[in-house]
């Protein structure tokens, strides 16, 4: 995709054990040419090991399987799908058999500030403008994505289930979201417990 200038590796670290659903699998920041030989556009790839999808656990079906060479490889092409604009430097790799997915790992990504929002009103319409921002982005992604594996537009037919009165479909989103909230709360309190009687192995 790029020039073969770019492709040059200049540094390598390796690292291990964080985040959420990569703990405890291998990832490596990777430092390559610019695509010139100066110093200030360098890029920083990271490259992570591909997981076990967590769907894939209850839903077994053999054409989705075998259409991905490995877990890398089925993150690229899902992340390609679900972003209107995705890294140019996103891909996949595998070392010893073991799929990677690789991106480019941004010096100047930052996130929102959210020590302002304190109030439940506030917060209602920085949601609302947050989750139609959400939906359009997702909207407008997979209309151009390289694969075949889903043979039409995901938002269509969620649109053709719901249909034209939304309530039943607000209802049950608050109601998840309602028992979620729950179960946070209690994993919060098992987890608090835990770590005061010194149950967490390692701590």
């Amino acid at each position: 995709r790029f020039g073969s200038l770019t492709y040059e590796i200049k540094d390598i670290v390796g690292a291990s054990g964080f985040g959420i659903g990569s703990a405890g699998l291998s990832a490596y920041n990777i430092l390559v040419e610019g695509n010139t030989q100066a110093l200030e556009n360098d890029v920083i790839l990271s490259m992570k090991q591909g997981n076990v999808a967590a769907a894939s656990r209850v839903v077994d079906d053999p054409r989705i399987r075998e259409y991905f060479q490995h877990h890398g490889h089925r993150t690229a092409v899902s992340r390609r799908a679900l972003q209107a604009n995705s890294d140019p430097w996103l891909g996949h790799t595998r070392i010893d058999g073991v799929g990677y997915v690789v991106q480019e790992l941004s010096p100047y990504e930052a996130d929102l500030d959210w020590s302002g929002l304190t109030e439940p009103e506030d917060m209602l319409s920085v949601l609302d403008d947050l989750g139609r921002a959400t939906a359009k982005v997702h909207c407008v992604s997979d209309t151009d994505s390289d694969h075949t594996l889903v043979g039409f537009q995901v938002e269509d037919a969620i649109d053709a289930v719901i249909g034209p009165d939304e309530s039943a479909f607000v209802e049950a989103m608050v109601a998840f979201g309602t028992e979620y909230a729950e179960i946070v709360r209690e994993d919060h309190t098992y987890f608090v417990d835990a770590f005061r009687n010194h149950e967490i192995p390692g701590l």
